[in-house]
């Protein structure tokens, strides 16, 4: 296979899928083909300005959005699932009975339109024939990554800013799918452990979700002050927890 095949390789994929109704992984491996695309035009950033690949990322981005669903309330169920055992006792019936005011809210599904998503896809399919991923695009993008998810970490070691990590998270997994690519296409070995990268990514998602779930409930009007505000405090504590824990791998992959 060469580059520039694999991005419709992918596309064609996800467009097998979309021959039957989507069930959970159909939706999950379609959002993931549309994180992958993105990571690929990210190559190309060395040789076209910013503004013409946030054009091009468009399309996925679209895609990844319709099939979504109601992801904030997923993902505030799921971290305070998670911050649950590692929150104080007293607090911890109060984090059970927010879950499960969500509850309601998660069985709703993405409904997407299987003919929409297939335009798309092959509006996607058409964009990458007119400008294929090069051999040399790969290889000055994927330093260019390296050099940019580097320079972010020591950016968030120091500002420990969680914006700025949020940004830092998307670089590392722009790395994690362009090294999967690089070796599936040539099989190169991948210059960086990819199980170190998962793990950061894991943990500055984390940290990026504890921020969001602690302003969630400061808006959250069914919380008394005296409730809310130690829960925001732990939760602010277990984010920053998260940081360090990424900030470690960070220094593991030589970054720090």
């Amino acid at each position: 296979m060469k580059y520039r095949q694999w991005p419709q390789a992918r596309i064609d994929e996800a467009r097998a899928r979309l021959a039957s109704p989507l069930d959970d992984d159909d939706v999950h491996e379609l959002r993931l083909t549309c994180k992958r695309l993105r990571a690929a035009r990210q190559l190309q950033r060395v040789e076209r300005p910013k503004a013409a690949i946030k054009a091009r990322e468009a399309t996925p981005r679209a895609i990844a959005k319709t099939l979504e669903g109601p992801r904030e309330a997923r993902v505030r169920h799921a971290m305070l699932g998670w911050a649950l055992p590692r929150l104080s006792p007293e607090l911890r019936p109060v984090v059970a009975r927010l879950r499960a005011t969500l509850v309601a809210s998660l069985d709703a599904t993405a409904g997407a339109d299987r003919g929409v998503l297939g335009a798309e896809f092959a509006r996607e399919a058409d964009n990458w024939r007119a400008e294929p991923l090069r051999g040399r695009q790969v290889k000055a993008g994927y330093r260019r990554s390296r050099r940019k998810a580097r320079r972010l970490a020591a950016a968030c070691a120091e500002s420990r800013d969680p914006a700025l990590c949020h940004r830092w998270r998307k670089w590392v997994k722009y790395l994690t799918y362009q090294q999967a690519l690089r070796e599936g296409v040539k099989g190169k070995s991948p210059k960086l452990d990819p199980r170190r990268l998962k793990r950061l990514a894991k943990r500055l998602g984390r940290q990026h979700d504890l921020v969001n779930l602690a302003a969630w409930l400061q808006a959250e009007a069914t919380l008394d002050a005296s409730r809310r505000d130690p829960l925001m405090g732990e939760l602010h504590a277990l984010a920053e927890q998260q940081l360090d824990e990424g900030l470690e791998q960070a220094e593991k992959l030589g970054w720090l």
